[in-house]
C-alpha cells in the first residue's frame, strides 16, 4: 500500500512540473480576447462607414426638404424620399430610426437626426451583438439679401382657358406660390423685396393704385413729371393719359436707340433722359380711325419687403388684353429692380442678389398700339428682346423664364441658362406652379450649418 501511495504522489509531482501542451491551454485562454480585439477594430470600422453614410444621407435630405419648412407634410415626404435614395435599406444591414424633422427660428432652421443599429461580427465573442451610431444635420436659410421682380404677361391670350380657369388665373396662383416660398413664414422681411410688373403691348409705368391727376403735372428742368409715376417725360401727358410710355426707339436705321438701356444715355448723338407718354388713342394707319392704346390697367408694384403688398398686386390682375411686347416687360422689370431713377426702391446691401422672373404665354406680335408704335416687325422685336436680355444679364441679374403653352429658343436665350432652374416650359396649371415653386426653391439658397 505504501509503495502504491508513493507512486501516486510521484506521478502527481511529475504532472505538476510538466510543461508539455501548456501552449495549447494558454492559446485557448488568449484567443477569446484576441478575437475580441480584432472584432473591435473590424466592427468599429463598419460603424464609421455606416455613420458617414448616415451623415451624408441626412445632409442631402435636409437640404432638399428645408425649403418646405412652411409645409410640414411636404417637408417630411421630401426628407424621407431623399434619405431613402441616399441610404439604401439594405446598406450593411443597418436598422435605421429617423426622427421627425424639427423646424425652428420662424421656419429658417430645420434640424434632422437619425440613428442606426448594426449587427456586430467578431465582437459577438465578447457578448456585444449590436452597436449603434447616430448623426444630426442642421440646415439654415442663408440670410442673403434678395430683390426679385415678377414680370407677368397680361396679354389677351392670357384670358384663354387652360382647363382650370384662365391662363392668367393660373399665372396668379403660380406667382403666389413663388411669393410664399420666398417669404416663408415671414410677413415682413428686412432681407427680401419683391416687385410686380404687368405688361402686354406696353408697360404702365405709374405706381400701382395711384390715380393720375393731370392738374398735378409738373415741368422740372424741361421734363414733365406726373403725380403717380417717377418716370420723366419729354412732353406733358394728356389729361386722359392711361399710364404707358413709348420705348426709347427711333426706328431711323441708325444705332441711336436706348430702349435696351437702363439709365439715361447719349447714343448716336441723341440724349435719352426721358420717355414719350403714350396717348390714350392713336391712329390706325389702315383706316385713319382712332383706337385706344394697349396699356395695362395695372401700374408697377415697386420693390417691397411687405408680403401682403405683393400678393394684393397679384390678386388685382384681371381681364387681360393687348398684344405681346416682351422686351418692354423685361426692361421695365430691370428698371424696377436696379437702384437709381426712375424707380429707386432697390436694396443697396453689398451682398445683394437680384433676379427677374418673367412669364409669358406667347411670342412677340407687332401692333400700331404697342410701345414701338408698330414700327417693328416680329423679327425686329425679337432682336430688341435679345438686346435687353444681354444688358440685364451683364449687370449680374439672374433671369428666370417660364413659358406657358409655348416653347421657343428665343426665350431660352433670354434666360440665364437654357435649362432648369432658369428656364421652364409649362403645359398646364400644375406645371406652371411647379416651375414657380422650383424657382422659389433655387432663390431661397440653403447651406448645411452643422
Amino acid at each position: 500500500m505504501k509503495s502504491t501511495n508513493r507512486k501516486v504522489i510521484k506521478d502527481l509531482r511529475r504532472l505538476c512540473f510538466c510543461d508539455r501542451g501548456a501552449i495549447l491551454v494558454n492559446f485557448g485562454l488568449a484567443v477569446i480576447p484576441l478575437v475580441g480585439m480584432v472584432g473591435l477594430g473590424v466592427d468599429t470600422g463598419r460603424g464609421y462607414i455606416v455613420k458617414a453614410r448616415l451623415s451624408q444621407a441626412l445632409d442631402a435630405a435636409a437640404l432638399a426638404a428645408a425649403p418646405y419648412a412652411d409645409d410640414n407634410v411636404k417637408l417630411q415626404a421630401t426628407f424621407r424620399n431623399y434619405f431613402d435614395a441616399n441610404f439604401p435599406s439594405d446598406f450593411m444591414g443597418a436598422d435605421i430610426t429617423l426622427a421627425v424633422p424639427v423646424i425652428e427660428n420662424n421656419g429658417t432652421i430645420v434640424t434632422v437626426t437619425a440613428s442606426a443599429t448594426v449587427d456586430t461580427t467578431l465582437m459577438q465573442v465578447l457578448g456585444k451583438d449590436t452597436m449603434s451610431v447616430s448623426a444630426v444635420a442642421e440646415v439654415t436659410r442663408l440670410i442673403t439679401p434678395l430683390d426679385v421682380v415678377i414680370s407677368i404677361d397680361t396679354t389677351g391670350s392670357m384670358g384663354s382657358s387652360d382647363g382650370s380657369g384662365s391662363r392668367l388665373t393660373s399665372a396668379k396662383a403660380a406667382a403666389n406660390v413663388l411669393v410664399d416660398k420666398l417669404f416663408g413664414a415671414e410677413t415682413e422681411s428686412e432681407n427680401l423685396q419683391v416687385a410686380l410688373v404687368p405688361w402686354s403691348a406696353a408697360v404702365n409705368v405709374a405706381y400701382r393704385g395711384v390715380d393720375y391727376d393731370s392738374d398735378l403735372n409738373q415741368e422740372i428742368s424741361g421734363l414733365w413729371y406726373t403725380n403717380n409715376s417717377p418716370v420723366p417725360f419729354r412732353t406733358e401727358p394728356d389729361d386722359d393719359w392711361l399710364g404707358c410710355a413709348y420705348a426709347r426707339y427711333t426706328d431711323n436705321g441708325d444705332n441711336d436707340d436706348a430702349d435696351h438701356l437702363l439709365y439715361d444715355a447719349d447714343v448716336g448723338g441723341i440724349t435719352w433722359d426721358s420717355w414719350d407718354p403714350m396717348p390714350r388713342r392713336v391712329v390706325n394707319p389702315g383706316n385713319g380711325n382712332l383706337y385706344t392704346v394697349r396699356c395695362p390697367d395695372w401700374g408697377i408694384s415697386p420693390l417691397t419687403g411687405t408680403k401682403a403688398t405683393t400678393t394684393a398686386a397679384i390678386g388685382e390682375l384681371d381681364d387681360p388684353e393687348g398684344t405681346t411686347t416682351i422686351a418692354q416687360g423685361l426692361v421695365w422689370a430691370w428698371r424696377t429692380l436696379m437702384p437709381g431713377d426712375p424707380f429707386d426702391e432697390a436694396s443697396t446691401k453689398s451682398n445683394l442678389r437680384r433676379a427677374i422672373v418673367i412669364m409669358t404665354d406667347g411670342m412677340n406680335t407687332s401692333s400700331y398700339r404697342d410701345a414701338y408704335r408698330g414700327n417693328l416687325n416680329t423679327s425686329e422685336m425679337d432682336d430688341r428682346l435679345e438686346a435687353v436680355a444681354a444688358q440685364v444679364k451683364a449687370t449680374g441679374v439672374d433671369v428666370y423664364v417660364v413659358e406657358y403653352h409655348v416653347e421657343t429658343n428665343l426665350m431660352k436665350s433670354v434666360a440665364s441658362a437654357m435649362t432648369a432652374p432658369y428656364y421652364f416650359h409649362a403645359d398646364n396649371a400644375a406645371d406652371l406652379e411647379a416651375a414657380f415653386d422650383k424657382i422659389g426653391t433655387e432663390l431661397s439658397e440653403l447651406r448645411v450649418s452643422k
